[in-house]
């Protein structure tokens, strides 16, 4: 008896409050109002009604769940629904370390727990105001392994180890063939380690710097064995390699500070000062070879046109210029003025103190720049998302030099010893009286898939005395000599570039003209002293041919192996890349080149050559880039040798034959790791 009537006793609480737990999945709903669970105590009376008992509410929210107290009240108050609440799990601890159920008293509101240590309280505006920290050291730069066959990039016309020039008085530009001259294959590993060190002093000043490691060391140019040594005998028995030092085993040493330069961001405008990396527009004139430089050579060296600065991987040189400049925004436009110290000449430094302030010994021999430049240039993002939204970008800017120079430090120069440079006095000097003006446009218009890109360059100058000797006594007057003249110089050149992307971007199209003014003496003028473009002999004096910037690249062969460079030409070259999955394509380009001027060329014919270049690239996720290029060169006339009468056809003696210009093949390979 005693059993069933408990079994009907559980069947009617369960009654009571089953429908309860079941109402309380309203509550979350955030329009109706929160209200308190039941006390034990109020449970226990429930139990005893026939209907849900009412709860009142606690007389302070405060205290608590435990403490509180029912409130007398003259109505009955609302059904009461208990609230479920996701309470996490607490971490298992020792009987020992049991917590009071009430928690201690700090004196703050509800007796909240103090902040574990190493917390502090914050208002919500500092807590706003609070940003991630700066980085002190930012860390970019690449690893390149670079591979690099020539065959026949001598066209079959050069006997020398080195070109040098001939009985003819006149260089023209030459590969240079084995030394052994049993072979037209000329093959090299080389690499280079550069690091782009960022120091951040803080948000607004930086310190930045660029740094090459083996730069274009040859691999197994320098083993134990070279110079030769009582261990290692003979090369043969080499078992490894030295460190590069220059002067012993090398050209160069194994590490090369190249650039350092600080930057400050002041309330008006931003200030650089020292040695940094100097480029415009395309890079015909100016062009750092990376990180500012946009390769648009026959090599992919970036996954897309949006990437971001740093992909030159195949630039060698690069444009590096002591500068003081400061840039600020003015109605949109940048306004940078700046200064460089071109040249500064001989300068003193007592010979036991390495480490104490040389000190310049003239000025009348430094050449200074004066530059001031006016451009409106978007960030690559910016014009991404432009694009993106159909709108079309218009970028541009001006580009002005003016550089001089009174005497020039002649002997100083040609010795290339910097310990001479207390030794030097006016006689040991050569008046130059040489400016320069130099005006540049760049012009960049972009419209959904299309790109067209403009730069044009002019120099105008003169230089007063070209005698590359001292020309001055022991007591400063100027001395005459037949073969030191004035000349004038008039250049100009241009690149107009343009492609256009479909099929989601996987397929560009693109073409690109370029110019460069020439001079009808002999020899492309590359090289000056070598091939010297104004003759005393011949009444010319003028150097009219303006010279492309060596890391402005155009193909693999003709321009920049064989002459050096884009200068007295025209060339034509269209462009096809097929990107056939994300970071992995070909493209492939046709360059057709041809001089200005016939007499300048060695074969005294206008057309040069057709260069095709055919490049295969693939970008991993994860900064890995490998790419493999081939390229063929087909001279034409103006690559022939005429033989010492320079006339072609002629075959009166061996010395005078003919000799048309071979085919040459390139294959390059790279292997790069970016960050």
């Amino acid at each position: 008896m005693r059993f069933t009537q408990l079994t009907w006793l559980a069947a009617f609480v369960f009654v009571l409050v089953a429908p309860s737990a079941l109402f309380a999945q309203d509550e979350t709903d955030p329009k109706k109002e929160d209200k308190p669970a039941s006390t034990t105590e109020d449970k226990k009376d429930s139990a005893e009604k026939t209907k849900p008992a009412d709860t009142p509410k606690p007389a302070d929210t405060s205290e608590p769940a435990d403490t509180a107290k029912p409130a007398e009240t003259t109505k009955p108050a609302e059904t009461t629904k208990p609230k479920l609440e996701m309470v996490p799990p607490l971490p298992a601890v020792d009987d020992g370390d049991m917590l009071p159920l009430n928690p201690p008293d700090n004196g703050a509101e509800g007796g909240l727990a103090p902040l574990p240590e190493g917390f502090k309280e914050v208002t919500m505006d500092e807590a706003g105001a609070d940003k991630p920290p700066l980085n002190v050291l930012d860390l970019h730069g690449y690893l390149r392994l670079r591979g690099d066959l020539n065959d026949g990039a001598d066209l079959g016309l050069n006997h020398r180890a080195y070109p040098v020039a001939s009985d003819r008085g006149v260089f023209y530009p030459q590969f240079p063939k084995s030394a052994t001259g049993r072979t037209d294959t000329l093959a090299n590993a080389n690499m280079r380690f550069r690091l782009e060190p960022t120091i951040n002093i803080s948000e607004d000043v930086r310190i930045m710097a660029q740094i090459d490691i083996l730069d274009n060391l040859i691999l197994g140019s320098t083993p134990d064995g070279f110079p030769m040594n009582q261990y290692f005998p003979l090369v043969v028995f080499s078992q490894g390699q030295n460190p590069p030092v220059a002067g012993i085993n090398s050209l160069r040493d194994s590490i090369v500070v190249k650039r350092a330069w600080g930057e400050v961001m002041t309330p008006v405008g931003l200030l650089r000062f020292g040695r940094m990396p100097s480029d415009w527009g395309l890079g015909l004139l100016a062009n750092d070879g990376g990180p500012s430089h946009y390769d648009n050579g026959p090599l992919v060296t970036r996954p897309d046109r949006f990437s971001r600065v740093g992909q030159c991987f195949d630039c060698d040189y690069g444009s590096t210029a002591d500068r003081i400049m400061f840039a600020t925004k003015l109605f949109g436009h940048y306004i940078v003025p700046a200064v460089d110290f071109t040249s500064e000449g001989p300068y003193f430094s007592w010979s036991n103190e390495y480490a104490g302030q040389p000190i310049d010994l003239d000025q009348l021999d430094d050449v200074t720049s004066w530059i001031i430049s006016v451009f409106k240039r978007d960030k690559p993002e910016d014009i991404k998302h432009a694009l993106s939204q159909g709108d079309w970008v218009l970028n541009y800017g001006a580009y002005f030099v003016f550089r001089n120079q009174a005497l020039d430090a002649i002997d100083y120069n040609v010795a290339g010893d910097p310990s001479s440079g207390a030794n030097q006095d006016v006689g040991d000097y050569a008046v130059r009286n040489a400016t320069a003006y130099i005006p540049d446009i760049w012009i960049r218009f972009m419209w959904k898939k299309l790109r067209i890109e403009l730069e044009a360059v002019m120099i105008i100058g003169k230089i007063g005395y070209t005698r590359i000797q001292n020309n001055l006594d022991s007591e400063g007057n100027l001395v005459a000599y037949e073969d030191d003249v004035g000349i004038d110089i008039l250049q100009f050149g241009g690149v107009l570039q343009a492609d256009y992307t479909f099929m989601n971007d996987q397929l560009i199209l693109g073409m690109e003209v370029g110019f460069a003014s020439g001079d009808d003496s002999p020899g492309m003028g590359v090289r000056p002293f070598l091939e010297t473009q104004f003759s005393n002999a011949h009444d010319d004096y003028n150097v009219n041919n303006f010279r492309f910037n060596l890391d402005y690249h155009v193909d693999m062969i003709l321009w920049r192996e064989i002459i050096g460079t884009v200068t007295d030409a025209l060339y034509l070259k269209p462009t096809l890349q097929y990107n056939i999955a994300e970071g992995l394509g070909a493209k492939v380009s046709a360059i057709y080149s041809m001089a200005i001027y016939s007499d300048s060329t060695r074969g005294k014919s206008n057309p040069l050559g057709l260069e095709f270049n055919l490049d295969f690239f693939y970008f991993s996720d994860d900064n890995f880039h490998a790419g493999l290029s081939y390229g063929i060169l087909i001279p034409f006339a103006g690559m022939d040798d005429l033989g010492d009468d320079m006339i072609r056809g002629s075959a009166i003696s061996d010395a005078n034959m003919d000799n048309d210009a071979d085919i040459a093949h390139r294959v390059m390979g790279r292997l790069v790791l970016y960050f």
